[in-house]
């Protein structure tokens, strides 16, 4: 006997194990429905068929009967409700969530060559398996014993090529926007900071205003938010950003240290270390007149970048107060959103070769979110996120029905007596608290 290559040899033989007893299973499970009084009394058999179809195991051939229901004379194949596999599906649910959780890990490439065993399918294959997925993997939003004084919220965008042609014939660009919600450093005085209870948020059918929403419906599940005194949202100052205004009037907005220096001064003033210095001292002692004539210094250098320098001029002024905050005392972590894209999106969206459609963007980007959030994919999330509902576009749905409400008030007596009646039909919501508010809200009553 030759062991040089005996560890081979016994996987091989454990593979060929494997697949014939898959084959078996199915061949006794057919053959016990066939002779059970259930079959009997209900179907004829009509034929005998034989399937090449792919497991997480490998490729298998199996033979089982087809039926004939007595009554209906409709079709019925027993071992296709046993899988759960419908007419001509030729891969399992098992093989289809083994591919899904390797996409979660890996490109869809890597996920076609690796994720089932000494099998490769088509990356083509796994991209339409992801973009059909009609639903979300709600993940579970455990309350906080203890609700921090300060929280943080960061918000970027990633970039990514549509299948839709856009100008000159080339991929349309699609902007996607994600957060983190998280409370801080987990320790301050360390090299290589960690934070603390991080949560990311990723889109690419949802508006900036759509995702705020998300994020505080997040937010108001995992803490009390009455007693959070400080709320800083932090990014590069785009206008979507901004719109926290709309869930978090009282947050306070820092713009990114990157974006502000690296992006705006750096191209002012061409990395000149001392113009640099000077020009942060104007803007945080609010020396605004000064810091345009160090600004027009520069156009007299470069009269050729006016237009640009001037564009990031003003951008700098319309976010003074966002620079200013950098300093505040109680905004101790800065904002990281950046290293946060390119370490979990860039290399899976932005630097991808294929273009998506915006159906498969989005759910690679659920896919990539529940692996940041370190949450494991189990069968029943595969099968969620496969059939199930859209949790993005329920809570969405349940805020347009409060927004949206629409009141007819009759005054009977204009000092004493109105009449409030809501016409559309309320939400169902988490806690019994919020559902009793909106429930006593709706109701009929006089004012």
């Amino acid at each position: 006997m030759d062991f040089f290559d005996l560890e081979s040899k016994i996987m091989n033989i454990g593979d060929n194990f494997t697949l014939e007893l898959y084959s078996k299973v199915i061949e006794y499970l057919d053959n016990s429905f066939m002779i059970s009084k259930e079959r009997k009394d209900k179907y004829y058999v009509k034929e005998f068929i034989t399937r090449n179809i792919l497991t997480s195991m490998g490729y298998v051939s199996i033979k089982f009967r087809a039926y004939t229901d007595k009554t209906t004379k409709k079709r019925y194949v027993f071992i296709r409700d046993v899988l759960n596999l419908k007419p001509y599906q030729r891969v399992t649910e098992e093989a289809q969530y083994q591919l899904t959780k390797y996409a979660m890990e890996e490109n869809m490439s890597q996920s076609a060559r690796h994720a089932i065993r000494n099998n490769e399918v088509s990356r083509s294959y796994v991209s339409k398996l992801i973009k059909n997925f009609k639903g979300t993997v709600k993940e579970q939003i455990t309350k906080v014993d203890n609700t921090p004084n300060v929280l943080y919220i960061e918000m970027d965008e990633i970039h990514a090529n549509l299948q839709i042609k856009g100008n000159k014939g080339k991929s349309k660009n699609q902007i996607c926007p994600c957060a983190i919600v998280h409370e801080g450093y987990v320790k301050q005085d360390v090299k290589r900071k960690k934070l603390k209870n991080v949560r990311n948020f990723a889109t690419a059918k949802l508006s900036y205003s759509d995702l705020w929403e998300i994020i505080y419906d997040y937010v108001s599940h995992k803490y009390d938010i009455d007693k959070i005194n400080y709320i800083f949202v932090s990014g590069d100052g785009a206008k979507g950003i901004k719109e926290y205004s709309n869930v978090f009037p009282k947050a306070i907005f820092v713009l990114d240290k990157f974006h502000y220096k690296k992006k705006y001064l750096s191209y002012i003033f061409k990395d000149n270390l001392t113009l640099l210095n000077i020009a942060d001292d104007y803007l945080r002692n609010d020396m605004i007149d000064e810091f345009k004539k160090l600004v027009n210094s520069q156009i007299n250098l470069y009269p050729d970048q006016k237009d640009k320098i001037l564009e990031k001029q003003n951008f700098i002024l319309n976010n003074l107060d966002g620079i200013k905050n950098q300093k505040h005392p109680m905004y101790k972590c800065s904002c990281s959103m950046e290293g946060h894209v390119s370490n979990r999106y860039a290399r899976y969206i932005t630097s991808s070769p294929y273009a998506f459609s915006l159906d498969g963007l989005e759910n690679k980007l659920q896919l990539l979110v529940l692996r940041a959030n370190n949450h494991n994919l189990t069968f029943n999330d595969f099968i969620d996120f496969k059939y199930g509902k859209n949790q993005f576009e329920e809570i969405i749905n349940n805020i347009n029905a409060i927004t949206n409400i629409k009141c007819r008030i009759n005054v009977i007596d204009k000092n004493i007596k109105k009449l409030t009646d809501i016409n559309v039909p309320l939400p169902k919501f988490y806690d019994n608290s919020t559902q009793d508010f909106f429930n006593n809200l709706i109701s009929q009553k006089m004012i």
